[in-house]
């Protein structure tokens, strides 16, 4: 029996590539706790097969993180080999010890100069304590004081000056004048993010951030920011930035309480740190056009402790302008406070609605009352035959709750009688099941909300502020 002449039948692929594409776009994850898994699972998208790896490698080569020295250079040679690589990358991320000898903080702008055309965004990570104590340093292997940098460092960033963000998380230099003159070289720059950033010295005010009377961009710090966030850093610094900014800044973000590093982890001569008075309120008057406020809520004594106080001179010193420009500036955006935990692991529910009172009664002082002059004085309410009008010169949006659906209501109904003023006219909105961060969780996360028996009110219950 002769054998049948086979059938070559060509393979298809039983999806589009548009929907494999999504599919590799969908395992990509540029939050900080989520990338490395992200970029192991790219890395094996892009050997799938051959339709698999242009859209992997792209997503794969879009954020690159370096831990060393020895990352940096075989990325560079890897770059150098293939230019094309280095026109995806967008991200630039350098995590790992950064205040060593060699540092790769120091070294990309060598390194990679000339090579990363499309980089938006730069990330200064040095480890955390915790991940410190589980990877420490090689034997015989110190760590600097500071970040070690040199006076050409400033003229080397220049080819990075078109990034548009960037961020410095737990970065300690020798003086603010070092971090001041590395940020005059980005001239576009639109989001700075400082979090616990430590000098040793504050010194005087760097020239370069001294304002001119000039509409030049170049002679002036920072042009084109539009948001920065200023976390558990020097009081004094923290102002010293923002009295240098122009009009161009719009959003703030700021932590209360405010917990700078108070010391450097190697022994080191304390007569050469400043000590003053913490100057706990920001200052907000020069600031004509920020509308949004972003206060992010970690737990401190109430209500005796400083931080309220340094709350609500942060608010007045932000109305004044805020009323102004409300009169004189209809095209100003409509103002925002946004209020959230710093970590919601740091609180139980209750615990944080207790601090969401203390705050709500400065804001409802400070945002929610209706000025006198705008009143006529008196009692509006017998002598006054016009329509009760808005009052609030802000909304109010609390978020990144994180929190099941099964406890909205319960969030919404405490935090009303938190903020009543701003809830009566519509200017306060809760978002309480969002989560940017799902690994962050309430401390009582795993609990249910009291479920009001037949003869209750229809209202959640609401802890007491007793």
């Amino acid at each position: 029996m002769t054998d049948s002449p086979q059938l070559h039948v060509e393979a298809k692929p039983r999806l589009p590539t548009e929907v494999c594409e999504h599919v590799i776009e969908a395992a990509y994850d540029e939050r900080y706790d989520l990338i490395q898994t992200s970029l192991v699972t790219l890395s094996s998208c892009a050997l799938v097969c051959r339709s698999w790896r242009p859209r992997g490698q792209s997503l794969l080569f879009e954020y690159v993180l370096l831990r060393d020295k020895d990352a940096l250079y075989r990325y560079a040679e890897l770059v150098e080999a293939s230019p094309k690589l280095g026109t995806y990358m967008r991200t630039l991320s350098l995590r790992g010890y950064l205040h060593v000898p060699f540092s790769p903080a120091v070294l990309f702008p060598t390194a990679l100069r000339g090579r990363l055309p499309n980089l938006t965004d730069v990330y200064f990570h040095e480890l955390s304590a915790v991940a410190k104590a589980a990877k420490p340093l090689p034997e015989g292997k110190k760590e600097l004081p500071s970040l070690p940098t040199h006076p050409y460092l400033p003229s080397l960033m220049t080819c990075i000056s078109h990034i548009r963000r960037l961020y410095f998380s737990n970065v300690r230099f020798s003086s603010f004048g070092d971090l001041a003159r590395i940020l005059n070289t980005f001239l576009v720059l639109q989001e700075l993010y400082c979090e616990g950033v430590f000098w040793a010295v504050l010194g005087q005010e760097p020239r370069c951030m001294t304002k001119h009377n000039s509409s030049n961009s170049r002679n002036t710090f920072l042009p084109k920011l539009k948001l920065l966030a200023c976390v558990d850093i020097d009081e004094h610094g923290r102002q010293r930035l923002l009295s240098a900014l122009g009009p161009s800044l719009r959003t703030l973000w700021i932590k209360f309480p405010n917990d700078p590093p108070s010391r450097q982890p190697e022994p080191v001569d304390q007569s050469a740190i400043e000590h003053k008075e913490p100057l706990l309120a920001v200052d907000l008057q020069s600031l004509p056009h920020l509308d949004r406020l972003d206060f992010w809520l970690a737990p401190f004594p109430q209500p005796h402790d400083r931080t309220l106080d340094s709350l609500r001179d942060t608010l007045v010193s932000w109305v004044p302008s805020n009323a102004a420009d409300r009169r004189g500036n209809a095209s100003r955006s409509q103002p925002y406070v946004y209020l959230g935990p710093w970590y919601r692991q740091l609180f139980k529910r209750d615990a944080f609605l207790e601090l969401l009172r203390a705050v709500g009664l400065l804001l409802e002082a400070a945002l929610g009352k209706r000025e006198s002059s705008e009143g006529g004085g008196g009692d509006e309410t017998t002598s006054d035959p016009r329509p009760e009008t808005d009052p609030c010169r802000a909304t109010i949006v609390v978020h990144a709750l994180g929190d099941r659906l099964e406890w909205e209501e319960w969030w919404k109904a405490g935090i009303a009688e938190c903020l009543p003023t701003f809830a009566k006219w519509n200017r306060l909105v809760i978002h309480s099941v969002h989560a940017n961060n799902p690994t962050d969780a309430w401390i009582d996360h795993e609990q249910l909300p009291q479920v009001p028996s037949k003869s209750d009110s229809t209202t959640v219950p609401v802890p007491s502020a007793t």
